[in-house]
């Protein structure tokens, strides 16, 4: 724990947690606080809760948190002010004596938290101008605990120098170095057509691509999973397989059961009933605009095959 001849000073460290929320301020054109963004990654990390420690002198301070959000902007932007609070805690004890087995006094203790400091900050950020894909969303949070305030990063598409100005009200200012890619948005490529040719017992399935002209000159990949709907049992899969384009407004893909990766152990005894089949399908993108995730788009509408 820290200590308490500490509570005066106010220090600024640059970490990449994921912490609990209790204000959170979104801005359409703007910044918003939480890692020492001197580096932007993103972190899956969670903060243990807090607990009571039973030690003669132990200290522990409530944690707040602030969370904003900021799209694409072409210009500097600041956030509005925030309050944060932080309460101290501080463990006391006392021995007394209670009758033993045999009724001898044996000592006790007990122990108990009574309030100690408080502290309440007012917390603002600002971020230079930088450019961002219509897209990509940043986040960040600044978390006061006892003295000390910090800011975090949630998600950044840049790597940040952050500078700190003023104490108690607080400004941290962001300046963009380099570009990070982000993931893409999933929202940004949609089926448009799944169908059934008998005549030549092909699968017909198409998307369609919001963003292609932010991705000229890169390249998609469309990955499509097989299932036949079997009623009141598990769906059968019958096989995958993976289209790569070059960025374009609409994919369209051609294939028959056949052309598909097939799965090593397939069971026909449940492959009875309506021939209706579905695919799970997502897709991921090729290059330096965005990170390769791939993004589950989750399962089409359902066609029947004669």
């Amino acid at each position: 724990m820290k200590n308490k001849i500490m509570a005066s000073l106010v220090c600024f460290s640059v970490m990449a947690l994921a912490l609990p929320v209790f204000a959170e301020v979104n801005f359409d054109q703007g910044i918003d606080l939480k890692s020492a963004v001197n580096q932007a990654v993103d972190s899956q990390v969670i903060v243990p809760e807090e607990k009571y420690v039973n030690i003669p002198g132990h200290t522990r301070y409530t944690r707040d948190c602030a969370r904003f959000s900021f799209g694409p902007s072409d210009i500097d932007i600041t956030s509005e002010k925030v309050w944060l609070h932080s309460q101290e805690y501080v463990t006391e004890c006392y021995t007394t004596t209670v009758p033993g087995p045999n009724g001898q006094p044996i000592p006790h203790q007990y122990c108990y938290e009574r309030p100690g400091m408080s502290w309440r900050e007012k917390v603002q950020m600002n971020i230079k101008q930088r450019k961002l894909y219509p897209w990509e969303r940043e986040s960040f949070e600044i978390c006061l605990e006892g003295p000390w305030t910090d800011l975090y990063v949630d998600e950044a598409a840049y790597k940040y120098t952050v500078r700190r100005i003023g104490n108690y009200d607080t400004l941290f200012e962001l300046s963009p170095q380099h570009k990070i890619a982000m993931k893409p948005d999933l929202n940004g490529i949609n089926m448009v057509e799944l169908a059934y040719d008998p005549e030549t017992k092909k699968y017909k399935f198409a998307a369609k691509d919001e963003w292609a002209k932010e991705y000229s000159g890169e390249k998609t990949a469309i990955k499509v999973e097989l299932y036949k709907s079997v009623q009141n049992w598990f769906d059968t899969f019958k096989g995958e397989k993976e289209f790569t384009f070059d960025a374009a407004s609409l994919y369209e893909m051609s294939f028959t059961e056949k052309d598909l990766e097939q799965p090593q152990n397939d069971n026909p005894a449940f492959d009875r009933g309506p021939k209706k089949y579905y695919l799970k399908w997502g897709f991921k993108r090729i290059g330096s605009i965005s990170k390769n995730t791939f993004m589950k788009k989750g399962k089409t509408i359902e066609v029947e095959v004669k």
